[in-house]
């Protein structure tokens, strides 16, 4: 299969993104088992029968995937294009994974539609142009994840309309709805709160909002924003991701609850604050270890 990955790594790079320097060096040939961490962390794991990638539909892909520093920080991330029915009418999906100082790849973007470079950048990282349903939004790394900026909280805007609104929602036919383009399928589930408490015991509060539906999420089905009221009284995101989240008894910097997360499948990845943002630490199964297949 390690091939199989690395041949599909070094396929063709699509126009829309910055190709790789013509005189950089060879890069070393990728381990099997970092081909398959790389594929993961871009939403297409290695299926159970190692025969190649998987879509969020759980169907068999062939994602092009364009290597290219997004940070520069001297390490070549990851871009992800794929095409099909599995996303809906765009049918068409991106994803970006990044190398971390360590070596392990973290998934930071993935969205129906198309994607393009922009002439800008935000705090060094690139800015990208995501365009769905006819529409083209700049996206900007946040910190943790690519982010359409959100728009600033209204003057009058308190309780959980602050929330939605610092999670990147607006208020769309009597509900709060992100940007993920779900043109009103059977599956789709509007945001709500579902969890407001102290999680790490600093005297703020935490919020815990969700979205569902397939053409969004693919079959887990749900995607969840954790948010941190900060001293002034703003929200922060502090974790954006697909998947259904747990948190756990162990802790990460400055008391913040690892954070599992959890979807079709019997491995999952456990995230851990690490004083910047959420980064995956292991993996476990009903809270023991494992190993993704």
């Amino acid at each position: 299969m390690a091939h199989v990955l690395i041949a599909l790594m070094l396929a063709s790079a699509p126009q829309a993104m910055p190709r790789p320097a013509p005189n950089a060096p060879p890069r070393a040939p990728m381990s099997r088992d970092e081909a398959r961490q790389l594929y993961a962390a871009g939403g297409f794991p290695i299926s159970p029968d190692d025969k190649g990638p998987v879509n969020r539909c759980g169907k068999p892909a062939q994602p092009r995937v364009t290597l290219v520093d997004i940070n520069r920080d001297g390490r070549k991330d990851a871009l992800f294009i794929d095409s099909g029915a599995c996303y809906g009418t765009e049918a068409r999906w991106f994803s970006l994974a990044v190398k971390e100082a360590d070596g392990r790849w973290r998934g930071v973007a993935g969205e129906i539609g198309s994607v393009r470079a922009a002439r800008s950048t935000s705090n060094g990282w690139l800015d990208i142009d995501w365009t769905v349903q006819a529409k083209t939004v700049r996206l900007r790394y946040d910190g943790t994840r690519y982010a359409a900026a959100a728009p600033p909280p209204r003057p009058n805007a308190t309780g959980d309309d602050a929330i939605f609104i610092a999670a990147g929602f607006s208020r769309q036919r009597g509900a709060w709805r992100s940007n993920c383009g779900d043109p009103g399928t059977a599956s789709y589930e509007a945001g709500k709160i579902e969890r407001i408490g102290d999680l790490n015991k600093d005297g703020h509060t935490e919020a815990l909002v969700t979205e569902g539906g397939t053409y969004c999420y693919g079959m887990v089905g749900s995607g969840f924003w954790l948010l941190s009221q900060q001293p002034g009284g703003d929200w922060k995101v502090m974790l954006n991701s697909n998947g259904i989240p747990e948190f756990l008894a162990t802790r990460g910097a400055s008391n913040w609850p690892d954070v599992v997360i959890g979807g079709p499948g019997f491995c999952f990845p456990v995230l851990r604050w690490n004083g910047r943002l959420y980064a995956q630490q292991r993996f476990e199964y009903q809270a023991k270890p494992c190993k993704p297949r």
